[in-house]
């Protein structure tokens, strides 16, 4: 009688102790569950970083135009670079003026494998060190875009800081999300 009573304590210590199977499967159902949502919460990370298009995209906000007479070094050609194209071989804008404080501006800068840099649009300077642009930028560096060109459309803004000779796009965010552009136009 003895030896059944501990056969019986030791067999509802065995089944007490042994996870439920239901209990087993909705866990592993919860973990899968948890697994999944993180995984679709990062593919869904990288198809909105990927999808960005840049139109009309600016950093700041155009400041106001303090200077509307003709700018004195703006008409002509400029060298116009893309770090990842190159700085030591510039290419060209050529930039004219237009009417109402308006400049044209067309150019291109063309490196290795088939990279390039494009820029189409108008120009008007804001004041000596900054100027506003509006058309379009487009660049193909297979280093950056693996073949895919980066475009931006719209109004952006070029400013020349500190003792620079240059004016810098400060929409600086490369179409990948992580680097950053400087496409530059000399002065």
């Amino acid at each position: 009688m003895k030896s059944t009573g501990i056969l019986f304590i030791a067999l509802l210590v065995l089944v007490s102790c042994k996870p439920k199977t239901g209990d087993t499967v909705n866990q592993n159902l919860r973990q899968q569950n948890f697994d999944l949502k993180k995984e679709n919460d990062s593919l869904r990370s990288a198809i909105e970083k990927a999808a960005r298009t840049f139109e009309g995209d600016t950093i700041q906000k155009m400041p106001e135009i303090s200077n509307p007479e003709p700018h004195p070094t703006l008409a002509g050609r400029h060298d116009l670079t893309l770090q990842w194209i190159s700085w030591e071989k510039p290419g060209s804008v050529i930039i004219t003026e237009s009417r109402d404080g308006w400049y044209t501006i067309k150019g291109s800068q063309t490196g290795e494998k088939d990279s390039y840099l494009r820029v189409n649009g108008r120009i008007r300077p804001v004041n000596q060190r900054e100027l506003e642009f509006d058309g379009t930028i487009e660049y193909n560096a297979h280093l950056i875009t693996a073949g895919e060109p980066c475009v931006r459309t719209g109004k952006q803004l070029f400013k020349a800081t500190g003792t620079r000779k240059y004016w810098r796009l400060q929409n600086m965010l490369s179409c990948d999300g992580s680097t950053t552009d400087y496409v530059d136009i000399y002065f």
